[in-house]
């Protein structure tokens, strides 16, 4: 084991230490959910939204994750609390109503408790591709002292993960897909190595999340606390983590009550025209 982590360490540092390689992704992933438990979760943001109108929409989000399941209540201070939960692409709502999340990428990682489950979502959603995991030739295999291994000869230098400057800062970019005009990718802070981009192109468009900041909640990880979701560089939604908590025993029955009322409640039309923006990649 001792022998593992030496391995482990001395390849992070090997690729820090020469520009010409990018941090390889197992430590990448590793950073983001350091410190991070399992176990049903709470996390609260506010939302300013931007509707077609003009006007902006504030909106107090609680997302949980109990069991697997994942459930939102949104609180608007003009319409009200409406709760409902994710399933195959979809938030159902009171009345039949249900709102296309495209992807889940961003629930994900504010949900998932480990590294791994957040990594197989983008390979699923084909934001990351599996073989970008790949540190060392598959025939490398150190033995002895580690001063004579020829690391250099045997890293694995992947096209498609790379460094770049970005309007948010310098970042690891590892790209998922990418065909004619068309690109799946995601974003890495190059210094502290924390999630700032989630990115899809379209024919004719360019959508995001971007993520900034970060917030250590007592007896778990670290996350970022300013999101941004925009279409070509155009911001429509200003986000910010409120809060953090674990659900156990007492919370988390009266978390299961306060969703239960709301999900009887009806949506207003602005209301659903807000949300639709704001999960549409979520």
């Amino acid at each position: 084991m001792k022998h593992i982590r030496l391995f482990f360490f001395i390849s992070i540092c090997f690729a820090l230490k020469t520009l010409a390689f990018v941090p390889p992704l197992t430590a990448v992933f590793k950073a983001n959910f350091d410190g991070r438990k399992p176990g049903p979760t709470e996390t609260v943001f506010r939302h300013q939204i931007q509707l077609k109108s003009g006007e902006s929409l504030a909106v107090e989000e609680r997302l949980a994750e109990i069991g697997g399941k994942i459930y939102v209540i949104f609180r608007s201070p003009s319409y009200g609390d409406v709760g409902g939960t994710l399933s195959k692409g979809f938030y159902s709502f009171s009345g039949d109503k249900k709102l296309p999340g495209r992807s889940r990428a961003f629930l994900s990682f504010y949900t998932a408790s480990n590294a791994d489950q957040f990594r197989e979502v983008l390979i699923d959603e084909r934001m990351l591709k599996r073989d970008q995991f790949s540190q060392y030739k598959s025939s490398f295999t150190p033995q002895g002292d580690p001063a004579n291994w020829d690391l250099k000869e045997n890293y694995v230098i992947h096209s498609d993960v790379y460094f770049s400057k970005t309007p948010q800062g310098p970042a690891i970019i590892a790209i998922g897909s990418e065909e004619g005009k068309t690109r799946r990718a995601v974003f890495f802070d190059k210094g502290t190595l924390l999630l700032s981009r989630l990115e899809w192109r379209e024919t004719n468009q360019e959508i995001a999340w971007n993520f900034r900041g970060s917030k250590k909640v007592s007896g778990d990880g670290l996350f970022p606390d300013e999101m941004t979701f925009s279409i070509d560089n155009r911001v429509i939604v200003q986000s910010n983590l409120i809060s953090r908590q674990f659900l156990k025993g007492k919370s988390k029955t009266q978390w299961l009550d306060k969703f239960s009322a709301s999900s009887k409640s009806s949506m207003s039309p602005n209301l659903e025209e807000g949300l639709r923006i704001l999960l549409g990649y979520r």
